[in-house]
């Protein structure tokens, strides 16, 4: 990504990006943010790496970030799609078998693109604190940046309960990710299985600059026609969700003092 940013700014002299991630996409923009707050070495980065170094020789700034619906804290979606004989159980039991279920469907994308590789999107290492973690990496990384969270509360007040969505046995999610991992908030207590309990970093937060938006909204639309809800219902179509990250692009904008068009 900070590659991408050097590209914008050697070919357009772009120089300040407004980033919006979703799902993983939220993850690679904090990444973003600590690349270029955390320089490598000098020489360290290959010559294919060049826009990189580019962008972080001409001052490129990232003002603000929109996550949506994103795995900040893992999901035990992940856990089970990577190791279906260890989590299919534990999951089941604390999130419900249908989470449980649709879960499953991912070992396949898991495997074919590589994302088990991907250790942030498993609750495992959120779980406890381990300084060399994802999490003690980004303290400090959101000093500074305006951070809008936005979450699908899986089927919030306006999705069918059926036996299976008990909200109030199961915590609540948006089919893949729960809620709380969304927002970058402690677990509720007690932290069903996995993890059974979330380690957040102090200063990993910047809580002053954070803006925490619920929709009731599932993942995408593949969650959606797995659990046979609506497609209004995935954040992709869901139009209070597409006009919340609208207007909020809009006004961070409005209040830099550049042209919407």
């Amino acid at each position: 990504m900070l590659g991408f940013l050097g590209y914008l700014h050697a070919t357009y002299g772009f120089r300040t990006f407004d980033l919006v991630g979703y799902s993983y996409g939220g993850l690679i923009a904090r990444a973003t943010v600590a690349a270029l707050k955390q320089q490598p070495p000098a020489g360290t980065m290959a010559p294919a790496f060049s826009y990189a170094q580019s962008a972080v020789d001409a001052g490129v700034s990232i003002p603000s970030i929109i996550t949506m619906n994103s795995p900040h804290l893992g999901a035990p979606s992940y856990d089970l799609a990577s190791d279906p004989a260890e989590y299919l159980r534990p999951v089941t039991k604390a999130w419900g078998r249908q989470y449980a279920n649709t879960s499953k469907s991912l070992t396949v994308f898991e495997r074919l693109a590589g994302a088990g590789a991907i250790q942030v999107l498993k609750t495992s290492g959120h779980a406890k604190r381990n300084p060399e973690s994802w999490d003690e990496r980004q303290v400090g990384v959101l000093d500074g940046v305006s951070l809008t969270l936005m979450a699908g509360d899986y089927c919030g007040r306006k999705c069918p309960i059926t036996t299976d969505l008990n909200i109030k046995k199961h915590p609540r999610t948006d089919g893949t990710v729960p809620v709380y991992s969304q927002l970058m908030l402690p677990c509720p207590t007690p932290c069903p299985a996995p993890p059974g309990s979330v380690y957040i970093p102090s200063g990993m937060v910047p809580e002053a600059n954070v803006v925490r938006k619920t929709f009731p909204t599932v993942h995408s639309t593949y969650d959606a026609d797995r659990l046979g809800l609506p497609q209004d219902l995935s954040v992709s179509k869901n139009p209070a969700a597409i006009d919340y990250l609208v207007s909020t692009v809009l006004s961070k904008w409005q209040e830099a003092g550049l042209s919407q068009h």
